[in-house]
């Protein structure tokens, strides 16, 4: 059965000389993964607009008993190169494509996630302040559109409202009142952050944060899905002081 749809490139890999196995997000049907022969040629128009970060429309045969898919088209609506021709902008966009990889599955429907990561690309294009910042945004999004956010209100412990100020945090749940126990503390800056970035739905606030923001939601990110981030560790080594 022939299907059209949308789709963002999540990842690529060569399968043989000539031909390459890309991983798609699709609203429908969450990843699909298509075998596209001839997209290692030179001069591929194909494997042209099959970079990731872009956003394309695709027309594939779908077939239920294969795990690969066959690709017969492909055409670039978006190729984001406002975020590939920034340095950071790419480095924290590699780890938001890779959160909506594990946020994802094959075959399930991902509608919200899809709008949330071609939204936090879109607004990310016109992003003037620091990458990292918007990262952590765009984290708390894909995050709440895959049901995963963290509370950040109400104890994720004893369900009691957390007054504003430092507080407690937990990898678990979210944010943990001072009568309850989790292993890391917040301090008020960040706690504020969270709360502010978590309201913001539209776009990234233009206010500065704790640059520590990005790195208690990313951890999150890792602890909620399970998976050890390869994009996160290249960020931690060209970041660390």
């Amino acid at each position: 059965m022939q299907e059209r749809s949308e789709g963002v490139v999540l990842r690529a890999v060569d399968y043989s000389e000539t031909s390459r196995i890309v991983t798609f997000l699709t609203p429908g049907r969450g990843q699909v993964a298509c075998m596209v022969k001839g997209a290692r040629r030179p001069g591929s128009h194909t494997g042209a607009a099959l970079d990731s970060f872009n956003r394309v429309e695709i027309v594939y045969y779908w077939k239920e008993s294969r795990s690969v898919q066959t690709l017969t088209e492909a055409s670039l609506l978006d190729g984001f190169g406002a975020i590939k021709a920034d340095f950071d902008k790419g480095l924290y966009g590699s780890f938001i494509l890779e959160l909506a990889y594990k946020l994802s599955g094959e075959g399930i429907a991902a509608e919200e996630i899809y709008a949330a990561l071609v939204s936090n690309f879109e607004d990310l294009t016109r992003w003037t302040g620091e990458p990292r910042l918007h990262a952590a945004w765009q984290t708390l999004r894909l995050l709440e559109a895959g049901g995963l956010a963290p509370a950040v209100a109400s104890c994720v412990e004893c369900g009691a409202y957390v007054p504003e100020g430092g507080c407690k945090f937990s990898m678990k749940g979210g944010v943990v009142c001072a009568d309850c126990s989790a292993p890391h503390r917040l301090r008020p800056e960040t706690r504020q952050a969270l709360a502010v970035f978590s309201d913001a739905r539209r776009a990234c606030p233009t206010e500065t944060a704790p640059s520590a923001l990005f790195t208690l939601l990313s951890r999150f990110a890792a602890e909620q899905t399970g998976a050890a981030f390869r994009s996160l560790q290249v960020i931690e080594q060209i970041t660390r002081p």
